[in-house]
């Protein structure tokens, strides 16, 4: 792994123009952030069924500025029962800042998140809880499940766009999880398969590739408890051409719109099946 101090002139020369590239490409494909929807009015009741925590990506997640807006409509035209919320961990600085945050700080904010699980788990015992994590909000998502206690278990986690590096050990993490983490995977996506070789991955790795391309892989010399766990407890969904009908085309920001939410994602939550799933 390199550090960015150790780069070639060429090397930093290309990593300016590719960090540009981002910042445009950004402007023209990314979803409009929006500002966060008012509660449902039977929010009470919803949170005794279920309760769904949203991790934002790099860039977002303030009230003034996120993508949560395609996420909440799509589990709502989903039909989904319960209630949720998108806790923040962004610095609010721009999505590079976020991106390029100390891991120690992102972990810092999941510990954060982990007590708010932990607490939601108390004051309702029965009520399943679900994490979704988008982009650089995937590794939110892994490092907050490492920090709970091992008796306090996630039901369901989904991850979008994943911008943790493809290596990352998550043996700790599916400890935590009583059912199963799915990822969507795209090659198509350039965020992570290219521009995110010059940013660095949100566990701050380079020239790593994102697990947002091929999926999670056995960390080195994995012994048999975590490949058990791997084998049992990930599913990869790859992209797949049935999901233009929800106009995703496979790129980054197409993961959050409302329509591939309500039809690939919200079900999931729901223990219903999707287009995509193994047999």
């Amino acid at each position: 792994m390199k550090n960015p101090s150790n780069f070639s002139k060429f090397e930093q020369f290309a990593s300016c123009l590719a960090v540009a590239a981002f910042i445009v490409m950004i402007s023209a494909c990314a979803s409009k952030p929006t500002g966060l929807l008012k509660p449902q009015a039977d929010r009470a009741e919803r949170e005794t069924q279920s309760y769904l925590f949203y991790l934002d990506g790099a860039g977002g997640g303030t009230e003034k500025k996120n993508w949560a807006g395609g996420v909440k409509d799509g589990f709502l035209e989903a039909g989904y029962p319960g209630a949720g919320e998108m806790f923040s961990w962004e610095l609010g600085e721009g999505m590079m800042a976020d991106q390029k945050a100390s891991v120690k700080y992102k972990r810092k904010k999941a510990g954060e998140l982990a007590k708010r699980i932990e607490a939601r788990t108390k004051k309702h015992p029965g009520a399943p809880v679900g994490l979704l994590g988008f982009s650089a909000g995937t590794a939110e998502v892994i490092f907050a499940m490492e920090d709970l206690p091992k008796d306090v278990q996630i039901d369901t986690v989904v991850l979008l766009g994943a911008s943790i590096s493809h290596d990352y050990d998550l043996t700790e993490m599916l400890k935590r999880l009583k059912g199963k983490m799915y990822i969507y995977t795209s090659t198509h996506d350039l965020m992570v398969g290219f521009f995110m070789k010059f940013s660095g991955s949100t566990d701050r790795k380079y020239h790593d590739e994102g697990a947002d391309i091929h999926g999670f892989v056995l960390p080195e010399g994995a012994n048999a408890e975590t490949r058990k766990l791997y084998a049992d407890k990930i599913v990869t969904i790859k992209w797949n051409k049935k999901f233009k009908k929800d106009g995703n085309k496979g790129h980054h920001f197409d993961n959050i719109k409302m329509e591939f939410i309500r039809d690939q994602v919200a079900p999931l939550f729901m223990g219903k099946k999707v287009i995509g799933l193994p047999e």
